[in-house]
């Protein structure tokens, strides 16, 4: 992994950027951040934003809204995606992190994404957990991805040398 100083925002305007919007949907961004700093292996990240965007979208057919909200302070950002999809049983929920597990149809996906995300975001040290409504009795569908992570690894620092010497 390439751990660099990058920008939250860049990254997710990116991967917004390389999806198709199906008609209908609506996609609000919002953040609080006044500094959008982290540290992160940006390809990797761009590319778990990316399928989680993916997903929330293809979860849509008949439109919809999907908010990604960004927030965070000192130690810490967070990403948080809301859809209004048809939501997951809440029975595949402990399931969705294992890989090759999917709730698409045959063909439509390979159950690697979610379990993809999961070990990106732990390789961060960070958290991403899922909490989904597929019954209309229960309220409105739809599902929420949540990912926190730290501005910096531990073995960052803000200022640092190192002197390498022959004797």
């Amino acid at each position: 992994m390439k751990f660099r100083k990058t920008r939250l925002h860049k990254i997710i305007d990116e991967s917004l950027a390389k999806v198709s919007k199906p008609d209908g949907v609506t996609v609000v961004l919002s953040s609080s951040l006044k500094d959008d700093a982290v540290w992160l292996d940006e390809q990797q990240m761009a590319d778990v934003i990316l399928d989680l965007t993916r997903n929330a979208l293809e979860s849509m057919p008949q439109g919809g809204m999907l908010r990604i909200d960004v927030a965070g302070d000192d130690r810490q950002v967070s990403v948080t995606l809301t859809d209004e999809g048809v939501g997951i049983p809440l029975e595949n929920i402990p399931l969705l992190f294992t890989p090759f597990f999917t709730t698409k149809a045959v063909g439509d996906g390979t159950g690697l994404g979610l379990p993809s995300a999961y070990a990106a975001v732990k390789a961060h040290h960070g958290e991403i957990s899922i909490e989904s409504n597929a019954d209309l009795k229960e309220g409105p569908t739809g599902t929420r991805v949540r990912m926190i992570l730290p501005r910096k690894q531990t073995f960052q620092k803000d200022l640092g040398s190192i002197i390498l010497h022959e004797e």
